[in-house]
């Protein structure tokens, strides 16, 4: 061996850096999705939310009580329900519009959401390869003490997945003050990689 041939050797570690990204690369989506997510943990409080879901104009809302009697359109916050947590990270309250009030009709027909007869957009199958819960079967009418939450971007993660919900568990009416971006936007969410199958959201379509 000559003097010096040992420093020729790769160090330990060597072959990973040069397989990984180039700098000045783009982000991984994961890392993007992961960051909104923080930076919305960060900079919501108990009066303010922000919202980085694309099934609502992406900005800053205040939080108010919520008003009653509860009106259609009307933004509220809620909870992330358990049975879609493995979508939507629970740390991050769902920001949603009510869609339907006491006495307003439902219906899941052919894979499809209506509200009194307007078309709402589909009900996905999965998501990231996770079957999404299907609770809404045929029609049915709201009842007093609870909401429909829905939005019109096809792909929102609200009650088409986890039917209605009880006034008294939503936490705030969202009042908009400074948005930047309209619904339909650049996805967010902890599973956004879906298949383009009918019935399924497609990559980058991710219920949000």
């Amino acid at each position: 061996m000559t003097p010096g041939a040992a420093a020729a050797r790769p160090m330990p570690g060597a072959r990973a850096r040069l397989a990984g990204p180039r700098p000045g690369g783009r982000p991984r989506r994961s890392t993007r999705v992961l960051a909104g997510l923080v930076l919305a943990a960060v900079l919501s409080t108990r009066w303010m939310r922000l919202n980085v879901s694309g099934s609502l104009p992406y900005g800053l809302y205040r939080l108010a009580p919520i008003p009653h009697p509860l009106a259609r359109g009307t933004v509220v916050l809620l909870p992330v329900p358990e049975s879609v947590q493995h979508v939507w990270s629970q740390w991050v309250p769902l920001l949603k519009p009510v869609a339907a009030v006491a006495g307003d009709t439902v219906c899941s027909t052919e894979g499809r959401l209506c509200i009194n007869g307007e078309d709402y957009g589909p009900i996905l199958r999965t998501a990231h390869g996770t079957h999404l819960p299907h609770r809404l079967q045929g029609c049915f009418v709201v009842q007093d003490g609870e909401v429909f939450l829905a939005s019109h971007v096809g792909n929102s993660l609200d009650s088409r997945y986890f039917s209605c919900v009880r006034i008294g568990d939503l936490t705030a009416h969202a009042i908009p003050i400074f948005t930047w971006h309209e619904a339909g936007g650049i996805p967010h969410g902890r599973r956004a990689a879906l298949s383009h199958r009918p019935g399924t959201s497609g990559s980058g379509t991710a219920p949000r």
